[in-house]
């Protein structure tokens, strides 16, 4: 009996390692960018990005890169009450809470940094007692345990605890219920509302309490909650909150790590390999050894793991990274070197495909031939091969010149070239040549098929690319799958193509092939919208909290930042966006419009736009020279089936006009301009009204000068008639004159020793007072009294009157003249001509002439 209980054991435990193969992981590792490789816990935020605790650090995935945060001094707060594994909890505030044993530590996702000085932090919050232990239920409500009361943080409510036997290890919430676990095994229930105990049961009788009575880890399920619990032994149970009632699902003489729950399949991580139940039906899967997609087996401690919200799983090992896996991630079935059974360093060359009656494929290589049945890969003798089989592979090898060509079913010629993908349309004279820029996975072409559905697949160097067309609306649509979608690293070989009866692909190339079944493709809505990850200004990444230029461009993390204001000269900028698309990142497709550039939306594909998205699923799209002005950058993801009915990302991004450039700016710009202006009018009028008034005074001075010397010659005049008669002097008549004969005896006196020195250039005033025997303060004084004018003034008019006398005499040249009347040179006479008479010298006699 006991040996029939071994076999079926044995015979079970192989099953489940032959099961463990539908299981193909994808390493991530210090090689791919994971800080270390002892993972300790696994998150996924809402954006859809992933959290990886390791010994190290925090690491933050987006699908192709990772961001660290590093811990420093003062972040680690002491936890009385907590001795348990490695917990995260996300808060809605977007902090993350980190349990250790007896540590705590906090990190704020919007500024990517640890938070320091807990202490103070909780104080704030108004609770000035230590901490001993910290919760978060699965409404994102953080609970705190300080001295036997659990307050609700944000809210003066608190449950008093105390009396209760035992450690509190976890809790959970449903609706106005809340649920602790303790070290004993039980769980006691509360009314939130009443704050009453409502009832407690016991997952396991007292005797069995040692063996779980170290850790607890709470999921919330349909109906009720599992919980994995650890002592000497390791548990899996489940507690029905309608029946209020305990299950216990599995129980191991092992530690159980991590519990993960999709609907009603569990994920336990453990010692060694995984665990998969069914949760409704209680059936159970024991993966030890795990395979990674090179066909390696690998045996170790999985520490943790985690079940995506795109349905993938994710698995922390102990020193050796993480592992992800994803039913529908390899598309093709990858069947590789380790199949074979060549053991040489040779290539194994895999020519052609060729299929019995009873739908056993066999596939020949270069020095032998092979069975492929039920996942197996056999060598048989070319003898042992059915000779219809053995003719249909012979006649599939290709040679090196084989011409790869295919007429499809709408009459549509493609030709495959070393060089592209030609395409002739009967009814268009011109042939078009499709490119890896048009989609095609490489260049170079070596296998066409067109299957039963009208596709046509197409192998390349590096890659196995999908062809759709559409015969009616002329459009052509490329599906390009490279090695995340499980193809060959390699190239494939010519002709090595070949579809079977049961609508199976089959593609040969060096050191393996592949395998496609066309129905079991799914094309999956992408469940989250892009996340803004990454700011280039003139091809530099942006930090937040950093200051450019003056200016701190973004003040939190960019999966946070919703807006960006940019100095006039910031904008030359790349924006990088992921879809967190971990299950087939090379299968994203991007929409983006920058509103007020882009007229309409840009789609784009891995290598279809200058490598605007590379093959790890992110977009870069580059704007330079963008104008001041508010833009709003649009962005939508899909997968392969281009469906743009998912959400919409948006970022507002201001780009500062320069100060001159802005409003007040040009209110200055225009004050200033109309001061301007009416500043050159006022002096225009201004200046055109004293030099009329300027000119005015001149002509009634030249006329009392005359009127003066007139009379002084009249005077003369009488008074030697008069002399002449009398003989004698009479002072009556003389007197009433005497003082206008004096000035006229004056003026006509200082004309005459002005006159007299007009040829000398530098007679001055100095000289004119002399000659008059007066000082210079008497002669000024005298003049301004009865011209109102300057000896200077004076001198100088003198000198301009008679050059215009001798203009109009038309007998010297203004050259000769400038000499004759004293100036120093003829463009300061014209200048000073030009004061006195509004003209220039040579303009005066035909303006005079004009005039009579």
């Amino acid at each position: 009996m006991n040996k029939i209980i071994k076999v079926i054991t044995i015979f079970i435990f192989s099953m489940s390692i032959a099961r463990a193969n539908d299981f193909v992981f994808s390493p991530i590792n210090v090689l791919h960018g994971l800080s270390d490789n002892q993972v300790r816990f696994i998150l996924q935020l809402p954006d859809g990005r992933m959290v990886f605790k390791t010994s190290g650090n925090i690491n933050i995935y987006d699908g192709a890169h990772f961001k660290y945060i590093h811990q420093v001094s003062n972040t680690v707060y002491r936890l009385n009450s907590y001795d348990g594994f490695y917990r995260i909890y996300q808060g809605k505030n977007s902090l993350l809470w980190i349990k250790d044993s007896h540590k705590l530590m906090c990190v704020n996702l919007r500024t990517e940094k640890y938070l320091s000085r807990l202490d103070s932090y909780f104080k704030n919050k108004g609770f000035k007692q230590p901490v001993d232990d910290l919760f978060m239920d699965s409404s994102q409500q953080l609970w705190l345990l300080i001295s036997g009361k659990l307050f609700k943080e944000n809210s003066s409510e608190f449950l008093n605890i105390a009396a209760n036997q035992g450690r509190l290890q976890d809790l959970a919430a449903e609706k106005n219920n809340l649920y602790l676990f303790y070290n004993t095994g039980e769980v006691i229930c509360y009314d939130l509302k009443t704050k009453r105990k409502l009832y407690n049961k016991a997952s396991y009788p007292v005797q069995q309490q040692p063996f779980f009575e170290n850790t607890s880890l709470v999921v919330k399920g349909n109906n009720g909650f599992y919980q994995l619990r650890n002592g000497s032994r390791g548990g899996f149970f489940f507690f029905d909150i309608h029946q209020r009632t305990w299950k216990k699902i599995l129980e191991t003489n092992y530690t159980l790590n991590t519990l993960a729950v999709n609907l009603d399949t569990a994920y336990i991580s453990c010692t060694n390999g995984i665990w998969k139940i069914n949760c409704h039906t209680g059936e159970k899967e024991y993966l030890p050894t795990l395979k990674k997609v090179d066909g390696s087996i690998l045996n170790t401690e999985i520490s943790t793991l985690f079940y995506d919200r795109q349905k993938g799983l994710w698995l922390g090992t102990l020193n050796q990274g993480l592992l992800y896996y994803h039913p529908f991630r390899y598309k093709f079935i990858h069947i590789g070197r380790s199949y074979f059974h060549e053991n040489d360093a040779k290539d194994i060359i895999v020519q052609a495909f060729a299929e019995d009656q009873s739908g056993i494929i066999y596939v020949k290589c270069q020095s032998s031939i092979y069975k492929y049945y039920s996942k197996t890969l056999t060598p048989i003798p070319d003898s042992s091969v059915p000779k219809e089989v053995l003719k249909k592979l012979n006649q599939n090898i290709k040679t090196s010149n084989y011409k790869i060509s295919l007429t499809d079913v709408h009459g549509w010629k493609w030709t495959g070239t070393p060089d592209g993908l030609q395409l002739y349309m009967p009814d268009k004279r011109k042939g078009k040549t499709l490119y890896t820029s048009d989609g095609l996975s490489n260049n170079f072409v070596h296998a066409l098929l067109e299957d039963r559905n009208k596709n046509i697949w197409i192998t390349t160097s590096y890659g196995i690319t999908k062809l759709q067309a559409d015969s009616i609306n002329r459009k052509i649509h490329l599906t390009a799958f490279g090695s995340d979608a499980g193809t060959l690293e390699g190239e494939y070989t010519n002709g090595a193509i070949f579809e079977a009866a049961n609508g199976n692909l089959y593609f040969g190339g060096i050191n393996g092939f592949n395998i496609l079944n066309p129905n079991s493709e799914e094309s999956q809505k992408l469940p989250f919208k892009p996340v803004f990850t990454n700011l280039f200004l003139r091809g530099i990444k942006v930090q937040s909290e950093k200051k450019y230029e003056d200016r701190i461009i973004m003040r939190e993390a960019a999966p946070y930042t919703s807006k960006i204001e940019l100095s006039y000269n910031q904008n030359f900028l790349t924006f990088e966006f992921s879809t967190v698309n971990y299950q087939n990142p090379s299968q994203t497709y991007y929409r983006y419009q920058l509103e007020g550039i882009d007229n309409n939306w840009q789609e784009t594909a891995f290598g279809l736009q200058n490598e605007t998205i590379n093959n790890k699923g992110i977009l870069k799209a580059s704007y330079t020279n963008l104008p001041p002005g508010t833009y709003k950058l649009k962005v939508m993801a899909s997968g392969n089936s281009r469906e743009w009915n998912g959400q919409v990302t948006e970022l507002m991004v201001t780009i500062h006009a320069p100060w001159w450039k802005t409003n007040t700016a040009y209110i200055l710009f225009i004050s200033f301009f109309i001061t301007i202006v009416c500043s050159v009018i006022y002096g225009y009028i201004y200046y055109s009204r004293k030099k009329l008034e300027r000119s005015h005074r001149e002509e009634i001075l030249l006329v009392r000068v005359r009127n003066l010397i007139e009379q002084c010659n009249s005077l003369q005049s009488e008074k030697e008639i008069y002399l002449a008669k009398t003989n004698e002097e009479t002072s009556q008549p003389i007197e009433s004159t005497i003082e206008n004969k004096a000035d006229a005896v004056f003026l006509a006196k200082a004309l005459e020793q002005v006159e007299k020195n007009l040829g000398v250039p530098d007679y001055s005033v100095e000289q004119l007072s002399r000659d008059l025997c007066m000082d210079r303060t008497g002669l000024y004084r005298k003049l301004i009294a009865l011209l109102d004018e300057s000896p200077s003034l004076f001198i100088r008019n003198i000198r301009l009157q008679r050059a215009a006398r001798l203009i109009l005499d038309e007998e010297l040249s203004i050259s000769e003249i400038t000499e004759k009347v004293g100036f120093s040179s003829s463009s300061y006479l014209s200048r000073c001509f030009q004061e006195m008479y509004g003209c220039r010298p040579s303009e005066y006699a035909e303006k005079v002439k004009k005039s009579t």
